[in-house]
């Protein structure tokens, strides 16, 4: 029987998370290893200058759930130290879509990526949020049905057939109005999602103190996934590749020097 990893940025403790168990869990053995706290933006950051604790945790439909007090990266180190390896890793399901080349600042992909540089198939999936004030989140307000219906049916086909050659993840993104019918597009990266800047504010005793705040692009070009989810209101289904190295000839580089 498959083994399959699940993990999040989110927190054990989300909707998105026990949705995505409850998506696969008759596809194969289900192992869940997620932070114990909300770490939504915390990239490949891994803990290195403490211990980590674990707590078990009861997630219906898993063999097995971990609560780690670290990062997303440290749930699926932890994962293949503690139960060897796995046919499939599930990051998500996310509160708030990962979108562009943004993603290697998503705790979601990056615990994918994490997983895929490991040779695990892996599957990082996001249901866009219309209301800022529910991301970052346990997702008691969002209905995860619709995203949990394509992490299924994505989930199959990468344990049916794996993933084609030279890809080594899926970054997947679901509209907040889809539907079953809802199509799916194969998209890239767009170049960015958002502007950040950071607002300054003043405290009670007059100090300041810096918020970064985002500000949301307005274009994007045909053939991105943000244009696939934001304009054409299509699931987003972006295959992506761990080695960044330029396709260019090294050889125009090594001219540089």
């Amino acid at each position: 029987m498959p083994r399959i990893l699940i993990t999040n940025d989110d927190g054990i403790y989300s909707k998105g998370l026990r949705a995505a168990v409850e998506a696969v869990k008759d596809l194969g053995e289900v192992y869940v290893v997620a932070p114990l706290f909300q770490r939504s933006a915390s990239g490949r950051a891994m803990t290195l200058h403490r211990p980590l604790r674990a707590k078990l945790v009861d997630v219906p439909g898993a063999k097995v759930a971990y609560g780690l007090d670290g990062m997303p990266v440290d749930c699926v180190i932890f994962a293949l130290a503690r139960f060897t390896d796995f046919d499939l890793a599930i990051s998500g399901i996310n509160l708030g879509e990962n979108l562009s080349t943004e993603i290697t600042v998503s705790g979601t992909a990056s615990a994918a990526i994490e997983a895929a540089t490991n040779g695990i198939p892996s599957v990082a999936i996001s249901l866009e949020v219309s209301r800022e004030k529910y991301k970052f989140g346990e997702g008691s307000e969002v209905d995860f049905s619709i995203a949990a219906h394509f992490l299924r049916k994505v989930a199959r086909a990468v344990l049916r057939d794996g993933l084609p050659e030279g890809v080594d993840m899926l970054n997947v993104n679901v509209p907040d109005d889809a539907t079953e019918e809802t199509g799916i597009a194969v998209t890239r990266l767009a170049h960015r999602m958002y502007r950040p800047t950071v607002e300054e504010r003043i405290d009670p005793k007059g100090n300041p103190y810096y918020w970064i705040v985002g500000r949301k692009c307005r274009e994007f070009e045909p053939g991105t996934d943000a244009y696939a989810l934001k304009v054409e209101r299509k699931v987003s289904v972006t295959p992506i590749n761990i080695d960044m190295t330029a396709r260019v000839d090294l050889r125009e580089v090594e001219r540089l020097f």
